[in-house]
């Protein structure tokens, strides 16, 4: 299929402007949220805690604020970005253009992708104030700030095709990424919890994310860091062929 270049990136500079546009709503909060995190958790909390994973407390849920920013932000923007184009009925404007359901999906998810980038080295910026970010592994900070990005974009682009109104927009992040974060190892390292609650925790995605990433700057992890680089991965190549299977088909798309 003949890829409309030209089309993509004006509908990428179209998201990437928005998020410019209205930056006190799209990169100030998650920032905000983090440093408070940092103040409550790290330096508090912290004072209290002498080390997790080797590392000092602070040092060791920094990562973890960072992705979570990160995934709220990926994912906030391709919902709201897409929902208000069907709320407002442009998104037919999109697809009766010369630019295929793949572009729109990679137009959308490339927004997402650089607004969590932005909000990740905004948050890491901030978090250098309080303490020291050692690096581990560059490829795998990389592929995990990239992949796990564009997995909640896709994710995001998916919600907004079901939701039939903003309250079913916000079921997911409120009932499902945001518990599933906040247990997934942000504040801590699994090996605190009692042997059940360890297994438990591994059916949750997102440690596996969080995990990783952490990996990449203090260089242990809780989990075989092989496991999670296979399980962001699948989760990324699921949710992109969802997106395709329901542009393809015009999920609540047509009116």
């Amino acid at each position: 299929m003949k890829m409309n270049v030209i089309g993509i990136l004006t509908l990428t500079e179209r998201e990437v402007t928005r998020v410019l546009r209205i930056w006190t709503q799209t990169i100030i909060p998650p920032v905000i949220t983090a440093l408070l995190f940092i103040l409550i958790f790290g330096l508090s909390l912290g004072s209290r805690i002498s080390s997790v994973g080797g590392v000092g407390y602070l040092q060791y849920i920094i990562p973890g604020l960072l992705m979570m920013g990160m995934i709220m932000s990926a994912y906030s923007n391709t919902t709201s970005s897409l929902y208000l184009a069907k709320f407002q009925g442009s998104v037919q404007e999109m697809m009766v253009a010369p630019l295929s359901y793949w572009g729109i999906i990679m137009a959308l998810t490339l927004g997402g992708l650089i607004r969590a980038l932005l909000v990740g080295t905004c948050i890491l910026l901030v978090s250098l104030l309080f303490a020291h970010a050692a690096l581990h592994s560059v490829v795998a900070l990389i592929y995990f700030a990239v992949m796990s990005s564009l997995l909640f974009s896709f994710a995001g682009i998916v919600t907004a095709l079901w939701a039939t109104n903003f309250d079913r927009m916000n079921i997911f992040i409120t009932f499902l990424i945001t518990p599933l974060t906040y247990l997934g190892g942000v504040f801590y390292s699994i090996t605190m919890l009692p042997p059940i609650w360890q297994t438990i925790a591994r059916f949750n995605p997102i440690l596996y994310i969080v995990d990783g990433f952490r990996y990449a700057f203090i260089g242990s992890s809780d989990v075989p860091i092989l496991y999670s680089f296979l399980v962001v991965l699948v989760l990324t190549i699921f949710f992109f062929f969802l997106c395709v299977h329901l542009f393809r088909i015009g999920y609540r798309l047509r009116t």
